[in-house]
């Protein structure tokens, strides 16, 4: 694949708390990839970003690739252009699969958990976890050998009335730190919050079925990303991550336990 990134932007020996906030640039954390690149090793942690607006010649490649479950999904979505980033964010996450597990895209089986968490179906190579997200004209991947991960993005809308949706999502605790913060920090806030929420709720596998008023994160301006507790208890090591996408995107990764290192990389089409 020509044109991808990688840098790494989680390192050994650094505090699980590490922080990399949404100010900072999305350049320093998406390079050249390495000689390679898709070989993952235990504890490693791979995050891809994508623009998944492409081409039609291009979507037609992603749309050749997926299962007729995927297009008939795809079908059932009302607006074309959904229809669109639908197919070529799954097209997209079985290319990037494929690469690690050496097999063609239109081969990789999915299979889904109790609480519809995606995995691969009997893997020929090797086990793979991973978990994606996609928001308006971009999607992410998570991707690692044998750690669970979730990951989540969302992209800012005019239209969102994001004070009270953020009285839905938080228990009374967080929604009272939220008021209390200035307006103008509120909106980044929130983000912060649903993103890492969602993140770790789609990390442990439960989905919708896990009220994100269970789960208490940190989110204020000043302090490291955290699962606080989670049902009112100190969960087992966690990782929490802020993702730099760049401006107007906010997003997080949650990782069961510790990860000795995380790359992020550039999806770029391939020539």
């Amino acid at each position: 694949m020509h044109g991808a990134h990688c840098v790494s932007f989680y390192e050994s020996g650094m505090s699980h708390e590490s922080s990399l906030t949404p100010s900072s640039s999305p350049s320093s954390f998406f390079g050249n990839v390495p000689e390679g690149g898709y070989l993952l090793q235990a504890g490693h942690i791979h995050v891809w970003r994508a623009i998944v607006d492409v081409p039609f010649a291009r979507l037609q490649v992603y749309q050749d690739t997926l299962s007729p479950d995927e297009r008939t999904r795809a079908q059932r979505l009302k607006l074309s252009q959904h229809q669109r980033r639908f197919t070529a964010a799954r097209g997209i996450l079985r290319h990037i699969l494929a690469r690690y597990l050496r097999t063609p895209p239109r081969d990789i089986r999915f299979e889904s958990g109790p609480f519809g968490k995606p995995f691969v179906q009997d893997p020929v190579n090797q086990p793979l976890h991973f978990n994606v997200s996609h928001s308006q004209h971009m999607a992410v991947y998570a991707v690692s050998l044998d750690i669970e991960v979730g990951i989540d993005l969302e992209g800012e809308r005019d239209s969102l009335d994001y004070t009270g949706l953020a009285e839905r999502i938080c228990s009374p605790e967080e929604f009272t730190a939220f008021q209390q913060l200035p307006q103008a920090e509120q909106q980044a806030a929130f983000f912060r919050c649903w993103t890492r929420k969602e993140a770790f709720i789609k990390a442990i596998g439960k989905g919708f079925s896990f009220p994100l008023k269970h789960v208490t994160v940190s989110f204020t301006p000043d302090e490291p990303p955290r699962i606080l507790n989670v049902q009112g208890h100190v969960p087992a090591a966690w990782s929490l991550f802020n993702l730099p996408l760049g401006q107007g995107f906010w997003g997080a990764l949650a990782v069961a336990g510790r990860s000795s290192l995380v790359r992020g990389w550039d999806y770029h089409l391939e020539d």
